[in-house]
């Protein structure tokens, strides 16, 4: 593999970052954009008052046609369903087609499912469309993050995992836009343009996903480990292919044998080896959910007019959204530079703090010019920390918290709850939102701050850091049993221990680690 000596890691993180690999991750990612459209889409569509006047009723006390609360309740919640199955499809479809069929398969249904919304006449037409889309929105929340966990180098994995949440962003930025544009039109034109525009992500990936590799992980879980040796070499610099950096990743794979690329069923993911991570992951995206990221997302223009900024509702969202892409940009850097635990610790708190101002600026009977204006800046900067930080840090620990044989399932699972949560979120909001109900307007922002604040503690206590840590160096970690605060000291060790070291260009490889490497390597897959 190497020559006699000591060799020192002297390369930059950023240089892992080959054409071949971008390209596999910005395909990937693209297919968070249909994920982020089609909340905020209709979260401005159900506005447009050709479709409130379409689907929905007259409002003789306000002069407008909008749609019933029941009904809004109904067309966003039920949209749910569809990923929960989405969510329950996933793995298997992951572990038996791969990550590449799977995306495939969702583009496909989504694509499927805005063609039904367009040709809606019923509210019930629109919101098969709605669960079909969000079946292609389940299984993409799922595809991309794992696929791109497996194919990242350790120090890569927060930036390229986190690409979700900036596409996702940006597709809610699109859809801010277009709705925007779309908001005066007159005829039913407008919310059918603002629905179809779905589909153009689906036709880029499908286009792009037939150039991208499988994951070399997936390839090795299958015993395909020469495709696997392929795969790295063709994601992996030239220089480190031809100093067979890529045989020492692949030993690295299978050190451990057949226990931990062969997969295991659903129960197992609450066994005593694996719940600690299970719980781990389920908790952080409920708390993407509870911090408000559904609202934010499906109600934004709803709550501008519900405080009496009308006027605005579509501006604002759309400024609210193009803060959160740049803000989204940053945290992709920032959870590899300063760690997910850390980012996501303050994060939680920002986030607390603005929601709280919201709901205290906001329930004021008579506000001024400049609290109206403060409340508004409140809204839009708790959505830049969301997306800065617990939004993609829910992703990338989910994604990577789980072992080889549970990942998908870990991923799927701890997604399903997220679901089932985010529906107990867009189903209440219209209600706690509006009158007769609960009616509590901007005082829901009290509600999301305290679970923010909650959120905290949960991170200080709970999660682990596993910035810079490659996948094979998590399970030692989890092994060792040891508190949330003490991951990011403990020293693992082995062959994993060893790439993690190369990777992360800190450390010295010494020859006997290099030679040890050779040894299993050959013993593992001695034509390889």
């Amino acid at each position: 593999m190497a020559g006699k000596g000591n060799i020192f890691v002297s390369r930059q993180s950023w240089a892992a970052a080959t054409p071949r690999l971008i390209y596999a991750c910005l395909v990937y990612s693209m297919g968070s954009i249909f994920f982020g459209y089609d909340g905020a889409s209709f979260a401005g569509v159900q506005a447009f008052t050709p479709f409130a006047r379409k689907f929905g009723e007259f409002n003789a006390a306000k002069r407008i046609y909008a749609l019933p609360p029941a009904l809004a309740s109904l067309m966003n919640s039920l949209a749910l369903i569809g990923k929960f199955l989405g969510t329950l499809l996933v793995g298997p479809l992951i572990e038996k087609l791969g990550h590449k069929k799977t995306m495939l398969i969702t583009c496909v249904t989504q694509i499927v499912g805005v063609i039904i919304q367009v040709t809606s006449s019923t509210p019930a037409q629109y919101t098969v469309g709605r669960v079909i889309i969000y079946t292609a929105v389940g299984l993409v929340e799922n595809v991309v993050p794992t696929y791109q966990t497996e194919i990242s180098p350790a120090p890569l994995r927060g930036f390229f995992v986190g690409s979700i949440q900036l596409f996702l962003t940006f597709g809610s930025l699109i859809a801010g836009i277009v709705n925007n544009s779309m908001s005066t039109s007159k005829t039913d034109a407008g919310w059918i343009i603002a629905t179809a525009l779905q589909v153009l992500p689906a036709i880029i990936i499908l286009v792009g996903i037939p150039f991208t590799p499988n994951s070399p992980r997936w390839l090795v879980s299958k015993d395909r480990s020469e495709e696997a040796l392929s795969v790295l070499q063709k994601l992996r610099r030239e220089e480190d292919v031809a100093n067979g950096i890529c045989e020492f990743e692949l030993a690295a794979l299978r050190e451990e044998g057949t226990k931990i690329t062969h997969k295991q069923p659903w129960v197992a993911l609450f066994n005593s080896k694996n719940r600690r991570r299970t719980g781990i992951a389920v908790s952080i995206m409920s708390l993407q959910q509870l911090t408000g990221v559904t609202f934010s997302s499906s109600y934004g223009p709803t709550f501008y007019r519900q405080v009496g900024l009308g006027g605005k509702a579509f501006v604002y969202a759309a400024v609210n959204n193009g803060v959160s892409v740049v803000t989204a940009i940053i945290g992709m850097l920032a959870l590899d530079a300063f760690g997910r635990r850390e980012v996501t610790f303050w994060g939680n708190w920002i986030q607390a703090l603005f929601l709280c101002l919201i709901g205290g600026i906001g329930s004021k009977a008579n506000r001024t010019q400049s609290e109206t204006d403060g409340m508004v800046a409140s809204f839009i900067l708790y959505a830049a920390a969301l997306h800065a930080t617990l939004g993609p840090a829910a992703y990338i620990t989910a994604a990577e918290i789980g072992t080889a044989s549970l990942r998908e399932k870990t991923m799927a699972f701890s997604t399903a709850i997220n679901v089932v949560v985010g529906f107990v979120v867009v189903f209440t909001t219209p209600y706690l939102l509006s009158a007769p109900y609960a009616n509590l307007g901007a005082k829901l922002g009290y509600v999301w701050g305290g679970f923010a604040a909650l959120g905290a503690v949960w991170v200080w206590f709970c999660m682990p850091e596993l910035k810079g840590r490659n996948l094979e160096e998590i399970d030692q970690l989890f092994d060792a049993n040891i508190p949330a605060w003490k991951f990011s000291s403990f020293k693992t060790q082995g062959m994993s221990h060893d790439m993690a070291l190369f990777e992360n260009q800190n450390e010295k490889l010494e020859m006997d680690d290099l030679e040890h490497a050779e040894d299993v390597d050959a013993n593992a897959n001695p034509k390889v």
